[in-house]
């Protein structure tokens, strides 16, 4: 008898108390999704293995035939580590949701008197379960507040894809410029050494003097310096590249996207609007105003107190009877109203609303200081193409043929190659300025992630006509 009662308490209290939670929420984003699904195991295995960063994956297995700046943009979104940790916080952040919605447990107490009693009869016993039944909507405000937590880590994976992939198209220019610097002064030494040539045997014939061959000497040595830099360069680009990819190799695979095809920007002010609605840091922004706002009801909700209800069988070994103690306790909001949280959790929301203000306003100058670099640098690749690069290869090869038949001595040739080699490092350097505003762009903007589709529908190529 005793114990149909105790089932049969039991059973009102769990029925009473209602304590399901919300189940946790998955974010299904399908890039997240191949990030997690892909690399959880490896990462489980680092974090309890140091010695398991040899297990640092390489590019070439993702990609087959030369380099593009999209190929590199996806392989760095699947061995970046830090974009990896990003997605891992959404599911820290789904994880508390989960936490935020569970009912306090009950708690079973079991009483006994007059244990050991020289009479030969004990007093009475009692198995009493307690439970705290959360008043004011406790459970789901706080549960609110632990979504609008999972909002901003998701808006926090996609600023990190974005500022990644800026940060990767950048260091693949660069890796582009390298490259392409190092080939002028290739060149530059391959004339240096011919005029060295040339005038080793005037001097030898007699119509040119030692100075001019010192002088041509001296030429070339600066060349050879200056091709030396060069490779340096390209080797720390490409060193560059690999890491920001994610990736402890080098990479051997050709770039095959060129320097001078311009992304596809919309006008200033669609990039502008574009930024002000759905930049992740706005998006962040407006999150934490929601938050603050979800706070505070939650502050104020916890001014209510909480119910404290218990049921439980009771024996009496004297009377030999069995009885149902039930209990309902409540504290007294008499001192602590939770005033102080609530006056703190309002002036957080007031906080909040400013920043996002503050955020809007540094956007608006961040877009317009990019698109003025933007629209610096395009005039300048365009200036450069259809005047100085023209005149400078016009005035070598006046030069040259002035050379070739007596009327130019051959240091003024070597001026001449050198300014049309100049004049391309310099134009090459612009263009390589050129793509950085334009990532930065879209960065801020983040109208466009090519990198999420296919390969063959990789959009980051194409000719802007509409940018001016």
């Amino acid at each position: 008898m005793n114990m149909k009662i105790w089932l049969a308490a039991a059973t009102g209290v769990v029925v009473l108390t209602g304590c399901a939670g919300p189940l946790s929420q998955k974010w299904d984003d399908p890039l997240y999704r191949s990030i997690q699904e892909q690399y959880r195991q490896r990462d489980r295995t680092a974090s309890g293995l140091a010695s398991s960063m040899h297990a640092i994956p390489s590019i070439e297995p993702m990609v087959h035939g030369p380099l593009r700046v999209g190929d590199a943009i996806r392989a760095a979104i699947h061995h970046n580590p830090e974009l990896r940790s990003a997605g891992y916080l959404v599911d820290a952040a789904s994880g508390r949701v989960h936490q935020a919605g569970l009912y306090p447990n009950p708690s079973l107490n079991f009483e006994a008197e007059a244990v050991g009693s020289d009479a030969g009869s004990g007093g009475e016993t009692a198995y009493v379960i307690e439970q705290e039944i959360v008043l004011g909507g406790k459970l789901r405000k706080a549960r609110s507040v632990a979504e609008s937590d999972v909002l901003a880590a998701r808006a926090g994976f996609v600023a990190q894809e974005y500022a990644l992939a800026t940060r990767v198209t950048r260091a693949y220019f660069a890796g582009v410029s390298a490259q392409e610097q190092l080939q002028k002064r290739e060149e530059l030494v391959a004339l240096a050494s011919q005029l060295r040539d040339a005038a080793t045997s005037k001097v030898v014939a007699g119509t040119a003097t030692m100075a001019d061959q010192l002088r041509a000497e001296v030429v070339h040595e600066q060349a050879l310096i200056e091709l030396d830099s060069a490779r340096f360069e390209l080797e720390s680009a490409m060193e560059v590249l690999a890491s920001t990819i994610g990736v402890d190799s080098g990479i051997d695979l050709e770039l095959e996207s060129s320097i001078e095809q311009f992304p596809d920007l919309p006008s200033r002010e669609s990039l502008l609007s574009a930024t002000l609605e759905v930049n992740s840091r706005i998006s962040l922004a407006r999150i934490a105003v929601e938050r603050a706002r979800r706070t505070h009801k939650l502050a104020r909700s916890n001014a209510a107190p909480d119910l404290v209800a218990s049921i439980g069988p009771r024996y009496s070994d004297i009377d030999s009877e069995t009885t149902i103690d039930v209990g309902l306790s409540i504290e007294i909001p008499l001192f602590d109203r939770n005033q102080g949280e609530i006056s703190a959790t309002l002036a957080e929301r007031l906080s909040a609303s400013a920043k996002l203000r503050g955020v809007q306003l540094e956007l608006i100058a961040e877009v317009s200081k990019a698109w003025s670099l933007y629209q610096s640098s395009y005039a300048a690749v365009h200036r450069f193409r259809d005047q100085l690069l023209p005149k400078a290869e016009k005035t070598l090869e006046l030069t040259r043929q002035a050379y070739q038949s007596g009327k130019s001595d051959y240091l003024r040739l070597l001026d001449a190659q050198q300014v049309v080699v100049q004049s391309h490092i310099s134009y090459i350097r612009t263009l390589e300025q050129l793509q950085s505003a334009a990532a930065l762009l879209n960065e801020l903007s983040q109208t466009q992630a090519p990198w999420r589709g296919p390969r063959n529908e990789d959009h980051t190529e194409r000719r802007s006509n509409n940018h001016e």
